[in-house]
C-alpha cells in the first residue's frame, strides 16, 4: 500500500499535469479510498504545490490553472462514462463527487493566494469560500475601510477597493484600482499584499500611500514599516523595490525610480492635505477634479504643462483652493457650478 508521503507526491504531480498514464490510473485508484480527501487538503496547505513555482509564478497564472484544473476533471469524466457500463457510471458518480470536492479546495487554495485572480473567474459558489466585498469611490467621495483584520484603509476619490469578507490562513489581500492610505495591522505570519495591476506591493504591518489609477504611473510612498514592492509579467517576478520609512518608488513599464519623500506629508494625505513637488499643474488640476468632483478645463495648453510645487488642504471649499493655486501658478480662472476655466 502506498504510503501516505507517496500519496502526496502524486496528487501533487496531478495537479501540475505531470502523471504518466500509469500514474494517472494510480490517481482514479486513490479518488476511491477513504481519506484522499485529508491528503488533497493537506497537499493544497503546504507551502510548495505545483500551482505555485518556487520563484512566485505571477497571479493571473494561478486563474489560468484553476479553470484548468476543473476542464481536465470534466474531461476526464466524460471520458470514463463513454467507456464504463452501469455500474461503474454509479461508481464514478460518486467520484465526481469527490472531485468536485478536491476541486473546491483547490479554489480555496488559490484565493488564499491571488483574491483579484478570481473576480475574473465565474464559477459555481463552493461553500465556504470568502465573500468579495467592494467599496467604490465617485468623485469627490472619499470613505475609511476596516479590513477583516483591523487594518485600516483610507480610500480616495475616484478608487476602488476589493477585499474579502475574511482573510485566508496564509495571506491577506486585496485589490486597488485609484489611491488609498493603508494602515496595516502587523502579522509576520500573513503577509499583506495590494494588487495593482502586473504591480504587488507585500508588507507585514506598516503604513504607507498608493497611487494607482489607470494609465498612470504607479507609486507607493512609507511612512513606517518596509515594503516590497514586486512586478508580474507573464512567468517572470521583478523585484522593483524594497522601501523604508522615507521613500518612495514609482513604477512605470517596467522602470522603477526610488525617491525621498517627506513622511508627514504621506501621512498627512488621508486627512486631506495634498503635497505637490514639481509637478504639472495638469497633474495638480487631474486630482482636484477627483477630490472634489469638478471638470476643470485649459484654454491655453502650454500652461497646463507648467511645474509648480505647492501644498493645498483639500479639506476647504473649492474656491479657496483655487485662489490659492492661481496665485502660485500666476493664472486666471473662472468657476461655472463644476466647470472651472483656466486662462
Amino acid at each position: 500500500m502506498q504510503s501516505d508521503i507517496t500519496q502526496k507526491n502524486l496528487i501533487r504531480k496531478y495537479i501540475n499535469q505531470d502523471c504518466s498514464p500509469e500514474e494517472l490510473e494510480d490517481m482514479k485508484k486513490l479518488m476511491l479510498l477513504p481519506g484522499t480527501q485529508q491528503l488533497f487538503d493537506e497537499v493544497l496547505a503546504e507551502s510548495w504545490t505545483g500551482l505555485v513555482q518556487e520563484k512566485d509564478i505571477d497571479q493571473p497564472i494561478l486563474n489560468e490553472r484553476l479553470k484548468d484544473f476543473y476542464q481536465r476533471l470534466e474531461t476526464e469524466e466524460g471520458s470514463a462514462l463513454r467507456k464504463t457500463n452501469s455500474e461503474q457510471t454509479v461508481i464514478r458518480k460518486i467520484k465526481r463527487r469527490n472531485y468536485l470536492q478536491y476541486a473546491a479546495v483547490l479554489a480555496l487554495f488559490i484565493f488564499s493566494f491571488a483574491t483579484y485572480s478570481l473576480l475574473k473567474f465565474k464559477k459555481t459558489p463552493v461553500q465556504g469560500l470568502a465573500v468579495l466585498r467592494q467599496v467604490v469611490n465617485a468623485n469627490g467621495q472619499r470613505s475609511t475601510v476596516t479590513l477583516p483584520d483591523n487594518s485600516e484603509v483610507f480610500l480616495g476619490a475616484g478608487s476602488k477597493l476589493v477585499f474579502p469578507d475574511k482573510f485566508a490562513a496564509g495571506s491577506r489581500e486585496v485589490k486597488l484600482e485609484g489611491e488609498a492610505f493603508f494602515q496595516v495591522t502587523k502579522n509576520p505570519k500573513r503577509p499583506f499584499i495590494i494588487h495593482t495591476g502586473n504591480v504587488q506591493t507585500r508588507v507585514l504591518g506598516t503604513s504607507f500611500k498608493i497611487e494607482a489609477f489607470k494609465n498612470r504611473p504607479i507609486t507607493v510612498a512609507v511612512a513606517t514599516g518596509k515594503v516590497r514592492v514586486d512586478e508580474y509579467t507573464g512567468h517572470l517576478v521583478k523585484s522593483l523595490a524594497i522601501l523604508t520609512p522615507g521613500q518612495q518608488v514609482t513604477c512605470l513599464m517596467g522602470n522603477a525610480i526610488i525617491s525621498k519623500t517627506v513622511i508627514d506629508n504621506v501621512k498627512a494625505w488621508k486627512d486631506g492635505r495634498l503635497v505637490f513637488n514639481k509637478r504639472t499643474l495638469q497633474d495638480i488640476t487631474a486630482e482636484l477634479e477627483r477630490w472634489y468632483d469638478v471638470k476643470i478645463i485649459y484654454k491655453n495648453k502650454a500652461k497646463a504643462e507648467e511645474e509648480l510645487s505647492v501644498v493645498l488642504q483639500a479639506s476647504v471649499p473649492l474656491r479657496k483652493i483655487m485662489e490659492v493655486l492661481s496665485a502660485t501658478g500666476h493664472f486666471h480662472y473662472k468657476i461655472n457650478e463644476k466647470n472651472i476655466t483656466i486662462n
